[in-house]
């Protein structure tokens, strides 16, 4: 009874729900030796898997409508792994930058995108901007039996800097979920 009611309270995965917004699923979960959570958006889409996954992967430049960017530096591109250099202007934080990588896995109804930031030696922060302290996520779409696509969005995020959890929370949350509404074309 006990183990039941830890799931219902817990969810899948340790995912917290937190609620829907614009029909997207918003939940959480802790990340072990981090202060920030880690945030999961889910909702469906009429869209073809890879149309939408060519979303999430991108171009590799930027992007008028990308949430946040101000600017996208490409340091190498292929098929399917493209790496950038990105500087965004969060709300009510001073600029942050990162070195991402992207890397992208398709197969029959199937497609993910991975992406995790790194620290790259030759790409240092400029000085009036802050390095992200992590960056690490996914999105993963899968055609369902009914025809629909089912879009899952996970990040865990670390703005680095001396701010707290409490303060940026509902400021990495806006950012996520702007994103997972510009993969859905909304």
């Amino acid at each position: 009874m006990i183990a039941a009611a830890l799931v219902l309270v817990l969810g899948q995965g340790g995912f917290v729900t937190k609620g829907v917004e614009r029909g997207v699923e918003i939940s959480w979960r802790a990340v072990p030796g981090s202060g920030f959570c880690e945030l999961r958006f889910v909702a469906e889409a009429d869209a073809g898997v890879e149309a939408l996954c060519a979303r999430a992967f991108g171009d590799g430049r930027d992007s008028a409508d990308e949430p946040y960017l101000v600017s996208r530096t490409l340091v190498s591109d292929s098929a399917d792994e493209r790496v950038t250099w990105d500087r965004i202007a969060p709300p009510m934080v001073s600029q942050r930058d990162y070195v991402v990588r992207r890397v992208r896995n398709r197969g029959a109804g199937v497609c993910r995108v991975d992406f995790e930031a790194f620290d790259d030696p030759g790409r240092p922060p400029p000085s009036d901007v802050v390095r992200l302290k992590a960056l690490k996520g996914s999105f993963v779409f899968e055609r369902q039996p009914s025809g629909v696509v089912r879009v899952e969005h996970r990040v865990h995020m670390d703005p680095g800097g001396w701010l707290s959890p409490v303060v940026v929370e509902g400021t990495r949350e806006r950012m996520s979920l702007a994103w997972m509404k510009r993969v859905l074309g909304g």
